[in-house]
């Protein structure tokens, strides 16, 4: 009886001070608490999560063990909370693995389960009626402003001129020209001789012309 007593009570000691087995998948905790790093935006349920690490875990583990949480690494920023149904997969692997869902040139990738290092079971994740944004993302373009500006003046292009047509500055003053007074009279060119030949036969005309006359009045 006293070796039986003394056997019950090592096998209570060992138990007591064996550790229990840590729960499957990253974080050893119930809630089944994950790190998860992204190096490029990913989409989960109501939410797309820029490149970081964000910790994934159960809402709540004792009474829904089915509503996922994302926040922040340190846990101060709750990015999204939504429900999971159970998924499956047929090979294990010894760290947390994720899945995704098809989404177009643009569209960050869609989230679809997640499973927890040697469990066949995981967590699909539930979206929005819809499900994830499979539109590329649109980005703003700045309000695009301008001003007229005057035209510019062209001047025309410059011609050199040749050395030869370059008229040199004369040392000497160009001459003045003075105006001479005009005459106070025209100087005689010919001799009275004509005109007194003319008055000469002017006066015997007009004796003439006398003597013609008598006759017919005699």
């Amino acid at each position: 009886m006293s070796r039986f007593f003394v056997s019950g009570a090592l096998i209570a000691a060992l138990v007591a001070l064996t550790p229990p087995a840590p729960a499957s998948g990253i974080g050893f905790t119930n809630d089944k608490l994950a790190y998860l790093t992204f190096n490029a935006p990913v989409q989960v349920p109501g939410a797309t999560l820029i490149p970081g690490t964000y910790r994934f875990h159960l809402t709540n583990e004792t009474t829904s063990r089915n509503v996922l949480q994302v926040l922040s690494n340190d846990g101060a920023i709750v990015y999204a909370m939504f429900n999971t149904i159970p998924d499956s997969r047929t090979k294990l692997t010894p760290e947390a693995d994720v899945t995704f869902l098809e989404t177009p040139a643009g569209v960050p990738p869609a989230v679809r389960s997640l499973f927890y290092g040697h469990e066949y079971g995981g967590y699909q994740f539930v979206y929005p009626k819809g499900g994830p944004n499979m539109i590329p993302e649109v980005v703003p373009q700045p309000e695009i402003s301008y001003t007229v500006e005057p035209m510019p003046v062209i001047e025309p292009p410059y011609e050199p001129v040749a050395p030869e047509r370059v008229a040199e500055p004369s040392e000497e003053p160009a001459p003045k020209l003075v105006a001479e007074p005009a005459p106070a009279e025209l100087p005689r060119t010919a001799t009275p001789l004509p005109v007194i030949a003319v008055g000469g036969l002017t006066s015997l005309l007009v004796g003439l012309g006398l003597v013609l006359l008598r006759r017919r009045t005699g």
